[in-house]
């Protein structure tokens, strides 16, 4: 292949839009579903001889060889060497079968084949020659063959050239600027563990970090509802999204959105192992982060301060080059706090759209927190069944002039008693935060907090170890 034919082929595969295949040249699959979804790149390698399989001629095929420079064919002649057959099947599989060079002769003689190569003599039969027909692959791409025909239509191969694509399709919401600064960040403090930057300060990046870092790369599709959990802790409602973990308490930060499609508001904390509160704590990762630079410097033994003041100074450096806010409470977070309509359990408070005029879009609930928070306990604490179902009744009745609330527009009444039930961490009431979240999310139009809220309580779960991947 000349120069200019290798760089036209370069671009054709260039400005393919298909999916590049993971698996490039080495890529043995002909399935064309498979061709049709994925673009391979063009070989660079040339072979000069090809074998050719005549149509058999009574017992015999004959077979040409066919070169670049010189058409003659021979015919090869057949040889019994049937001590040879056990030995070749072994040979065969570790053979790399591009090596066509060395292929003189092929010949069907009865039931064997016999293949004559430049270094030496093998028979083999009939399965045998199929598999050598048709391998073009090493042992590990192999692999990847049978995994791709069960992958092909239930699976989905992330792009690594489609991160922010990935993350949204993946987790229903979208990451801010800064999330992809702060990783770059970490690169160039830990360019082969970027997850890893900040251990001196016991914090390890997470969540979507393990998208952007390639440690997931395919997943199947029947499976896609699991990745909704991913680092989801216990008392993380589907506003939050956990960016950060920490090794102690539960603590964990990350992203608090009012809306799925709009920008995160802040990045808050919460200690799951402790409580359901939610604390906010800076405008973005770098700010927030700083400030636990700081927190974990007055805990911090000699030794450990060294290397606690260089990562803020290299944090500092990066923020100001890229004029990032460091500061922990800024205009955008102050404006926040004045549309909180109510605080709800874990003290973050709820958004919605709300006409203090006409005061449409939110009605306090029939009970004070400490009420509800006392029928909640009770009901935790009951001996009995039939105990539970009594003061069942009495959370019936609160449900009941929610969703009246909700008919009469006033959807923040569902929305916070969703958040309260589901912020008291009771397994008994988790069915009807799921209906009141159902209400409010529709007529919100939140659809995809709904979806994380559902998923969440599928398989909701205490502790720390809570990465699907």
């Amino acid at each position: 292949m000349s120069d200019n034919d290798k760089e036209e082929a370069f671009l054709a595969y260039k400005n393919d839009s298909r999916i590049p295949c993971r698996y490039g040249v080495k890529c043995y699959q002909k399935n064309q579903m498979h061709h049709d979804k994925y673009k391979h790149p063009p070989s660079n390698k040339q072979k000069t001889n090809i074998v050719k399989r005549k149509p058999l001629i009574g017992n015999k095929r004959k077979i040409a060889e066919i070169d670049d420079d010189d058409d003659n064919k021979e015919e090869a002649v057949p040889i019994s060497v049937p001590s040879k057959i056990q030995k070749v099947k072994t040979d065969l599989i570790n053979t790399n079968v591009d090596d066509t060079e060395n292929v003189i002769d092929y010949v069907e003689t009865g039931d064997k084949h016999l293949v004559t190569t430049s270094n030496d003599e093998k028979v083999i039969d009939d399965n045998t020659a199929e598999i050598k027909e048709e391998s073009d692959v090493s042992s590990d791409n192999s692999n990847h063959v049978n995994d791709d025909d069960s992958c092909t239509d239930t699976c989905t191969i992330l792009s690594p050239t489609c991160i922010k694509e990935n993350i949204k399709n993946l987790l229903l919401v979208e990451m801010p600027e800064d999330f992809y600064q702060f990783y770059d960040f970490c690169k160039l403090i830990s360019e082969k563990e970027p997850l890893m930057a900040l251990k001196s300060i016991n914090l390890y990046l997470v969540g979507p970090f393990d998208i952007i870092s390639n440690k997931l790369k395919s997943y199947k599709n029947n499976d896609k509802e699991k990745y909704l959990r991913h680092w989801r802790y216990y008392y993380d409602p589907p506003e939050f999204q956990t960016i950060i973990r920490g090794n102690k308490d539960g603590l964990h930060l990350g992203y608090w959105r009012d809306e799925c499609n709009e920008k995160p508001i802040y990045v808050a904390k919460n200690k799951a192992d402790i409580d359901c509160i939610i604390q906010p704590v800076a405008e973005n990762i770098f700010g927030a982060i700083n400030i636990c630079i700081e927190d974990k410097w007055k805990t911090a033994n000699l030794f450990e301060k060294t290397s606690i003041v260089q990562l803020q100074k290299k944090l500092k450096e990066f923020a100001q080059k890229y004029d990032i806010t460091l500061e922990k409470k800024t205009d955008k977070m102050i404006n926040r706090e004045k549309k909180v309509i109510v605080r709800t359990f874990h003290k973050a408070g709820i958004v919605v759209p709300y006409n203090k005029k006409t005061q449409l879009g939110y009605r306090e609930l029939s009970v004070t927190d400490k009420e509800l928070q006392q029928i909640l306990k009770k009901m935790d604490e009951a001996s009995s069944s039939e105990e539970r179902k009594k003061i069942m009744c009495k959370l019936d009745e609160i449900v009941r002039l929610a969703t009246i609330a909700a008919d009469e527009c006033d959807f923040g009444t569902c929305l916070e008693l969703a958040h309260d039930l589901f912020s008291s961490g009771s397994v008994y009431v988790q069915t009807i935060a799921l209906q009141m979240f159902s209400v409010a999310y529709t007529h919100l139009d939140r659809p995809e907090f709904l979806e994380i809220i559902k998923a969440h309580l599928k398989n909701r779960k205490r502790g720390s170890d809570l990465s699907v991947i």
